[in-house]
């Protein structure tokens, strides 16, 4: 379980992480981090903090639909954990908003507390600020000192301290972040809530306007919505087709006709006059297919309604902290799982978002490289990803069953259950195995995955004996690699082997090659003498489909002592140094 402290050293980790990347000090590598972190479709981060900075230390650019927004920081950074916020920190505030709103002192503040090189920004951002495009905020990472605080809290300042930092860093772990905008549900006469003694957490069902969800898909041009959604749009399925069928010719069926959709949202306030329910930070967890659907229909009905499910997870607050977020955890992994078994899922689906494929797909992230959590995801953002030079990586399965094949040793996995029994890898007992292998270890087999992959892709241009196994031994032969690497008492998952891995990965060796046929004629020599076995035994012919996937065939294999021809040439390939 994460404590208080543990999440302030992730934070300061990250910062650091910033600091190294962008060459900036500390104090403002926090607020590039907190930017990037808490702010939805950053496109600019500008770093104004030095002298004549007239309060601004950081400006960002943030680009949500068809609309541009400006989010202007005053920021404070330290380095010592749970420290208290001075009395000098409030009167800054105060300073800083003055300089916004009060407009007729705008010429001699510019005058006297900005330098000149920035004057003509400011101007911009005091524009941006009256045409209410622009945004402040005062951000730190000391505690807060309430009394202080409560003497500028109706400023127009949104104002963070340590714990609203933290909370916010317990969202990134989930990968909930950053922020998506408020939604407006209109026509909504009546919300169905139940008591708060008959649920966990606050929860309402209302019958919304498609209408709204369309208009509001429109300025979501990243599917921030669907972030929390265990699968994406999966296509013009017979099922999608009937959905879109109901919407375009009879909206009025549609409230009955649909399982409805569910919705996460840190806040949701009904106002009865207006007869409007406001949502911050929606996200959906079951629907997806539902919302694809009707987005694609020509001249939308407004008279079409679907069920919602609204359920409201409030961030942790600053009173025992590390329960809060585990608990809050564990509830959005329950509504994300239960609230998808109604239709048909794959099992790999259900696990898309949880705590280790968030932290997976981070690790990869940081490595250039994309790794593909959920199904389609790639397809749908290419060209997005592609454009900030991330290339893509191993989707949830093969990089599930790369994990598997890497425990040979264990049961219910190792590379005939890879092969052959894919959905077993994410039951309960196999996944609880695979989901403790750290990130690091997970990305460093994956390299030598691609790395095998390039060689095999070889050897079946060359030996048709190879082509002709059809990929079948591929898991074993990266399963028998793995285990002279941990035999080899190598440290898979360090920061040097992960050196060692892309070294191999950029240049080619035709010991590789050689490597790799010698262990494919290794494997075909216990299929040959399995093969005449079950002849023996079944007068019946083994296919090396029946083969790779049977576990007691292939646990033989792994049991057996690696010829010396093979431990040696893979020793200088596999070894550090």
């Amino acid at each position: 379980m994460l404590n208080r402290k543990d999440i302030f050293e992730f934070m300061m980790h990250r910062v650091k992480q910033t600091a190294d990347i962008h060459g900036d000090r500390l104090p403002q590598a926090f607020g590039r981090w907190f930017a990037n972190m808490y702010f939805p479709q950053v496109q600019n981060i500008t770093v104004s903090d030095a002298s004549g900075d007239g309060k601004v230390d950081i400006f960002v650019t943030c680009h949500s639909g068809k609309f541009v927004r400006y989010q202007i920081l005053n920021t404070k950074f330290t380095s010592e954990y749970d420290k208290a916020s001075p009395v000098s920190f409030y009167d800054e505030i105060t300073r800083y908003w003055q300089a916004f709103e009060n407009k007729a002192n705008r010429a001699d503040y510019l005058n006297s507390a900005v330098r000149e090189s920035f004057r003509e920004q400011y101007k911009k951002l005091f524009r941006q600020y009256d045409d209410g495009n622009a945004n402040l905020y005062f951000i730190t990472n000391h505690r807060i000192n309430q009394k202080q605080c409560d003497s500028v809290k109706n400023l127009g300042v949104t104002i963070f301290h340590l714990d609203d930092v933290l909370q916010y860093v317990a969202e990134h772990i989930e990968g909930a972040m950053p922020e998506t905008e408020p939604m407006v549900l209109a026509g909504i006469s009546n919300v169905l809530t139940p008591a708060t003694n008959e649920t966990e957490v606050p929860t309402s069902i209302v019958f919304a306007r498609l209408i709204d969800f369309i208009k509001y898909m429109e300025d979501d041009p990243f599917d921030l919505l669907f972030a929390r959604n265990v699968r994406l749009w999966l296509g013009n399925t017979e099922p999608n087709k009937g959905i879109q069928k109901t919407f375009r010719e009879s909206p009025k069926e549609f409230a009955y006709s649909n399982n409805g959709i569910t919705l996460l949202c840190r806040k949701h306030t009904f106002d009865p006059g207006k007869q409007e329910l406001r949502l911050e930070n929606p996200r959906v967890v079951n629907g997806s297919q539902t919302l694809h659907c009707i987005r694609k229909v020509d001249n939308p009905s407004s008279h079409a309604r679907v069920m919602v499910r609204i359920i409201e997870l409030a961030p942790a607050s600053d009173r025992d902290l590390p329960s809060q977020v585990t608990k809050r955890r564990e509830v959005i992994h329950k509504i994300s799982i239960r609230s998808n078994l109604q239709n048909p899922i794959k099992r790999w689906n259900l696990v898309s978002n949880d705590d280790f494929q968030n932290d997976v797909g981070r690790y990869f992230w940081s490595r250039k490289t994309y790794y593909e959590r959920r199904q389609f995801e790639w397809k749908q953002r290419k060209l997005e990803i592609e454009s900030v030079g991330i290339k893509r990586g191993p989707d949830i399965r093969w990089m599930t069953q790369l994990i598997a094949a890497y425990h040979y040793e264990r049961r219910k996995l190792g590379p005939a259950t890879a092969q052959g029994r894919l959905n077993d890898l994410f039951e309960e007992g196999s996944y609880s195995i695979i989901r403790e292998t750290p990130p690091a270890k997970v990305y460093q087999l994956y390299l030598l995955a691609d790395i095998l992959d390039w060689y095999l892709k070889s050897l079946r241009e060359k030996k048709k004996y190879i082509k002709n196994l059809h990929g079948y031994p591929d898991l074993a032969v990266f399963a028998i690699i793995c285990k002279i690497i941990r035999e080899s008492g190598t440290s898979l998952g360090s920061e040097t082997y992960e050196e060692h891995l892309i070294t191999e990965y950029d240049r080619v060796s035709p010991q590789w090659e050689r490597l790799i046929k010698q262990i494919i004629d290794h494997i075909l020599i216990c299929y040959k003498r399995e093969s005449v076995a079950v002849w023996r035994r079944e007068g019946a012919r083994l296919t090396h489909a029946n083969y790779f996937k049977s576990s007691t065939m292939l646990n033989k294999v792994m049991n057996a002592k690696i010829p010396l021809k093979i431990t040696r040439m893979a020793k200088h390939l596999l070894t550090p140094g």
